[in-house]
């Protein structure tokens, strides 16, 4: 492990010889979204401390409904595409958990793909959380995603980033997360996962 400036980079490695996964959660299904460029930003990060950025975008890759009947162990689930997303989760050192705000909470999609998890997949493990919306008061993601994340015995990072279209540029018909404040306090998230994960393993 060596050390960058605040940044914690990790630079062993798992049994097959790749760096540890963070899985980047995106609860937006519109691809040209604000969420989705700030996962695409998230991302970037991830790899800049050293981590594989497992990114799952639920736009492009929908779960069917979450089935009760796996909720003991959903690597059981029928579903190939679940199953997936379950090992991906289980194989992950951490995770980035990002939503736009809906009613004063997360996404649907986001939901659906969370009850498709259990307490296996996250217990232990680094969480930050990320959202976004017109204005600040999209931080209401992150308070019920909170309660969420302590129910799967995770342990969420004090830090957190929420950000509004005024954080975004567009470049090349993609908006991209170009405020400087936003961008330092996704690397503070970022760093703090990372952190943790290094100390938990």
């Amino acid at each position: 492990m060596t050390m960058i400036g605040e940044s914690t980079v990790r630079t062993d490695r798992d049994p097959a010889g790749q760096p540890p996964g963070v899985l980047v959660l995106c609860g937006s299904t519109r691809a040209d979204g604000y969420t989705h460029a700030l996962c695409q930003a998230a991302r970037l990060a991830v790899e800049c401390a050293g981590f594989r950025a497992l990114v799952w975008d639920l736009g492009e890759r929908p779960l069917p409904p979450a089935d009760p009947a796996y909720h003991r162990d959903p690597s059981q689930h029928p579903d190939p595409v679940t199953r997936e997303l379950v090992m991906l989760a289980r194989e992950s050192a951490g995770f980035l958990i990002a939503s736009p705000i809906y009613h004063s909470s997360f996404s649907g999609v986001l939901k659906n793909a969370l009850d498709s998890l259990s307490m296996t997949e996250f217990r232990g493990k680094p969480v930050g959380l990320m959202a976004h919306g017109h204005h600040l008061s999209a931080v209401q993601v992150c308070d019920q995603l909170r309660i969420v994340m302590r129910s799967l015995y995770a342990l969420t990072v004090p830090e957190q980033i929420v950000t509004v279209p005024a954080d975004y540029r567009k470049v090349a018909d993609r908006q991209v997360l170009a405020d400087q404040i936003a961008v330092a306090r996704l690397a503070s998230v970022v760093t703090a996962v990372t952190g943790l994960a290094v100390r938990a393993s």
